[in-house]
C-alpha cells in the first residue's frame, strides 16, 4: 500500500513539478511574477497532497488498530474454543463409559433372570 502512494507521489510530482520548473525557468528571467504563482500553485498542490496523505495514513493507522483488537479478540476466542472442545472429548468419554456400565448392567440383570432359581423347582 505505501509502495502504491509512493508512486502516485511521483506521477503527480513528475506531471506537476517538471512543467512548473520548466515554465519557471523560462520565464524567470521574463517576468517573475509568473514563476511565483507557478511556485505558489505547485506549494498548494504539495499542500494538498500532504493533507490527503496524512488523513489516509490516519484512516490505515486505525484500521491496523482494530484488526489488530480483532485479532485479540479472535485469539481470547480460539482458546476459549479449545477449552469447551476438551470438555467436549471429556464428557463423550464419560458418556461412553457410561454406556458401556449399563450394557454390563443389563446383561448382569438379563442373566440373572434368566438363570433358573434352585427353590423354584
Amino acid at each position: 500500500m505505501r509502495v502504491l502512494h509512493t508512486c502516485a507521489l511521483l506521477a503527480v510530482m513528475s506531471t506537476v513539478a517538471y512543467p512548473a520548473l520548466s515554465q519557471s525557468t523560462s520565464t524567470s528571467a521574463a517576468d517573475p511574477a509568473t514563476a511565483s504563482v507557478d511556485y505558489q500553485s505547485l506549494k498548494e498542490g504539495l499542500a494538498n497532497q500532504n493533507k490527503s496523505l496524512s488523513g489516509e495514513v490516519l484512516s490505515e493507522r486505525s484500521i491496523v488498530k482494530r484488526n489488530e483488537d480483532l485479532l485479540k479478540e479472535a485469539m481470547k476466542l480460539d482458546v476459549a474454543n479449545k477449552k469447551l472442545l476438551a470438555e467436549k472429548q471429556k464428557l463423550n468419554e464419560q458418556n461412553a463409559n457410561l454406556e458401556k456400565q449399563r450394557a454390563a448392567l443389563a446383561a448382569s440383570a438379563a442373566s440373572q433372570s434368566d438363570a433358573p432359581s434352585i427353590g423354584s423347582k
